[in-house]
């Protein structure tokens, strides 16, 4: 149980992860093709992009739909979708969503060079900042796991943001495996600072927090 916890802390929701990718494709599907549309004149409408567009980012959101399904309900299909999903639609959020997921199957059969890659590839190929705080966490996290401190601390820039607490709480993390615990305390405090809200992920940074206090 602790593991498949551990493994947990490796992946952002992946319901929030769809709904990113979606609201993505949606803010930004028609701009990437604006310039293109432009340039070929009359023989393709504008209107005709558009539907292609459309239709191209129905089919990535359903096939993202299904790989996340897939992976719920531990399907080993939801591999093969990501790997369709990252083939065919490596330049748009659905690509990349789809890596972050290759990640964490990686991650969770095992094979952490393999999630490594995947995670690189995310930070090499987007520039989107909820999808690179991702492969950054995970990365640094991966470090922590294999017991190197010195890379997993690196990967840790302050981000300002939402993930800050995410941030924050992986310092904790390093600095408590490196037995500073007064440091790792205050790291916790930060994050829970940063954690606005209730939820159960401040149940359980609470908890964290008030253990390193009284080991």
């Amino acid at each position: 149980m602790a593991e498949e916890n551990e493994i947990g802390r490796l992946h952002l929701a992946v319901d929030e992860d769809a709904e990113k990718a979606r609201e993505l494709w949606k803010k930004y599907g028609i701009g990437i093709v604006a310039g293109v549309v432009l340039g070929i004149g009359g023989v393709v409408g504008i209107h005709g992009w558009r539907d292609y567009v459309d239709d191209r980012g129905e089919r990535a959101s359903a096939l993202y739909e299904s790989m996340v399904d897939a992976v719920r309900s531990k399907d080993s299909g939801g591999r093969d979708v990501a790997e369709k999903l990252l083939a065919d639609y490596s330049t748009t959020p659905y690509g990349v969503g789809a890596a972050l997921m290759l990640a964490r199957l990686e991650l969770e059969a095992g094979n952490a060079a393999a999630a490594k890659a995947q995670l690189n590839w995310v930070l090499e190929n987007t520039t989107e900042a909820s999808f690179r705080h991702a492969a950054t966490l995970r990365l640094a996290r991966i470090a922590l796991h294999e017991g190197d401190h010195d890379s997993a601390r690196a990967l840790l820039q302050p981000s300002g943001d939402s993930f800050q607490s995410m941030y924050d709480e992986l310092r904790g993390d390093i600095l408590a495996h490196g037995g500073d615990r007064r440091a790792a305390q205050i790291a916790y405090d930060a994050a829970l600072i940063a954690l606005t809200g209730r939820s159960g992920a401040r149940d359980l940074l609470q908890v964290k927090r008030d253990r390193i206090a009284t080991d």
